[in-house]
């Protein structure tokens, strides 16, 4: 009894130092955003201020940036910097051409007057270049579906006199509008660099300084940015292939679409509906059987993560034992599981556990220890009904969930602990001997010797993985799709009507259930849900690793 109430108190005292700190979190998130917005508003006052004083200071140098700012290089033009003038200027030439190029504006008086507007005149839509045009098709999304009547004549799917005829398809305006806006972007951050080069530059000529030639400008830029030059072709792939999908997957989830959609038949419109109901209101059932998979992911995240890099760890310290014969021997056969590709692997354990005359419930049967197997598995919590009978439903049965969560977490361990074998055993290879030394000079036995050098050194090099492998783990599809397929499903007296057809597994995590809500479900009204809640995995995700990232002194010094 004594042990018990000590058990108590100490529960009742984790538990109100846990509540403090979920408390001190909260305030601190509070403040974080109020210094965040009030930054945002004191950066914007600062900017302003600048610029009054810039103006009043240096009004003649203030007007060369000015004149920069209506036309790109002029500025420059007028400090006789006629490289860098050419150069602002023929960018904002190529916007200009490029624009006018695809655009038809030129056909625009005379299609007027032949079909003119009654009602409504979109002209960016039916004239505007690919810029003007993807402002305006990124804003509205469209205006006009197939059938509609539009400047007297019905809008068509296809093969129009004019382009304007044709219907909108939104989900082209939005990615072209994306892109757009990425590159407007980009001219407004050179517009600005504009600006201000000749705005300085115009302060060094009166303050008497030299002003560099354009040999020496362009080697200055070279030699400043060189990193920045040779990662730029890799900047561009990652910003088209990466960013861009990314942005429009996200801004999906602000939308009304949904996998119905079909293309010039049907427009999307920009709302908040979905968030609102899965973060305010809409259907209890989202929210609860969310809150389900995203303690199941957590849990599968971190003990995943955990479990292979303790193995790991163990495997390294004993391959690099001064008693182990054959190293090398040893290291190839544990490299094995990870040589292996993961899918093979996956779908071998899914063949091997899968139905009910899978090969371990053929091997149990030779055995004829299928009971046996099944009692022992029950005792221990992994089976939770004694409903189950014949062949062991390893991934079928819905009272097998902790079960078929084990076999994923052993499947997981079996293929990712030889990669921290390997990881930790270079890093043991760069552990000082003298560090060994001075410990047997001191009397340090094999236990504090691991506990105070070895486990310090290694976990510092290696904690950066760990995070990375959790941030993996945490959105690990494969592993649960070609293991377990999200199964073992609910009873269906366990699912709400509001979630019939899009429940998860017992075994989905996160991003298995977004993947299986967006394109397996046939549930047309989910896409819109699994966009938000890959937001929200996104969030969390971005949130965990930056802040603990940030408390690794490893993963912030740099060389001097």
């Amino acid at each position: 009894m004594e042990f018990f109430e000590r058990l108590k108190k100490w529960i009742g005292k984790q538990s109100r130092r846990f509540v403090f700190f979920l408390r001190n979190k909260a305030v601190g998130f509070v403040r974080g955003i109020f210094r965040f917005f009030r930054a945002i508003v004191l950066g914007v006052r600062n900017f302003f201020i600048s610029i009054y004083k810039a103006a009043k200071e240096h009004p003649k140098s203030f007007r060369k940036g000015l004149m920069s700012f209506f036309l790109m290089g002029l500025g420059q033009f007028r400090n006789k910097q006629w490289y860098k003038g050419g150069i602002f200027l023929g960018i904002f030439l190529v916007f200009l051409i490029v624009e006018f190029v695809t655009s038809d504006y030129i056909y625009a008086p005379a299609e007027l007057s032949q079909y003119p507007a009654d009602d409504q005149l979109y002209f960016f839509r039916d004239y505007g270049g690919i810029i003007t045009r993807g402002i305006w098709g990124f804003f509205s999304l469209g205006a006009l579906s197939m059938g509609d009547a539009y400047r007297g004549i019905t809008i068509v799917g296809e093969d129009a006199r004019y382009s304007w005829m044709l219907a909108d398809n939104s989900r082209t305006l939005m990615g072209e509008g994306i892109i757009i806006a990425v590159l407007m972007v980009v001219l407004i951050g050179l517009w600005i660099a504009n600006i201000r080069d000749a705005y300085k530059t115009d302060l060094r000529i009166r303050a008497g300084e030299k002003v560099e030639s354009a040999k020496e400008w362009v080697r200055s830029i070279w030699d400043r940015n060189f990193a920045y030059i040779i990662t730029l072709p890799g900047a561009i792939l990652v910003l088209f292939f990466i960013l861009m999908p990314f942005l429009f997957s996200f801004l999906v989830a602000f939308t009304s679409y949904d996998a119905a959609i079909t293309l010039r038949m049907d427009l999307i419109a920009w709302e908040t509906e979905t968030f609102t109901d899965v973060l305010f209101g809409g259907e209890p059932a989202w929210r609860s059987f969310f809150f389900d998979v995203l303690r199941w992911t957590v849990f599968y995240a971190i003990l995943s993560s955990v479990t292979v890099y303790i193995l790991g760890f163990i495997q390294a310290l004993i391959i690099n034992s001064k008693y182990v014969k054959f190293k090398k021997v040893w290291r190839l056969i544990l490299i094995l599981p990870w040589a292996v590709p993961g899918m093979v692997s996956l779908l071998v354990f899914s063949n091997i556990f899968g139905g009910t005359h899978g090969l371990m419930n053929n091997i149990l049967a030779d055995f004829g220890i299928v009971d046996n197997v099944r009692e022992f598995l029950r005792t221990i919590g992994l089976i939770g009904s004694p409903r189950e009978e014949g062949n062991i439903q390893w991934f079928t049965h819905p009272d097998n969930a902790n079960l078929a969560r084990a076999i994923v977490l052993t499947v997981n361990l079996w293929m990712g602990f030889p990669y921290f074998m390997l990881l930790i055993t270079g890093v043991l290879g760069t552990i000082p001997q003298e560090l060994y030394e001075a410990a047997d000079i001191d009397g340090g036995s094999a236990p504090q010797k691991f506990r105070f050098i070895t486990f310090p050194w290694v976990l510092r090099a290696t904690a950066p993985v760990i995070i990375t492998t959790f941030t993996f783990n945490f959105n690990n599809f494969g592993a649960i799709y070609f293991l377990t397929g999200g199964g073992p499903r609910y009873h269906t007296a366990d699912v709400p009507n509001a979630l019939r057809g899009i429940e998860p597994g017992q075994t989905d995590i996160l991003i298995s259930w977004i993947y299986t809500m967006a394109f397996e479900s046939g549930d047309h009204d989910a896409y819109n849900l699994a966009a938000v809640y890959s937001i929200l995995v996104f969030i969390m995700i971005a949130v965990v690793s930056l802040y603990y990232l940030s408390k690794l002194k490893s993963f912030w010094e740099e060389d001097d």
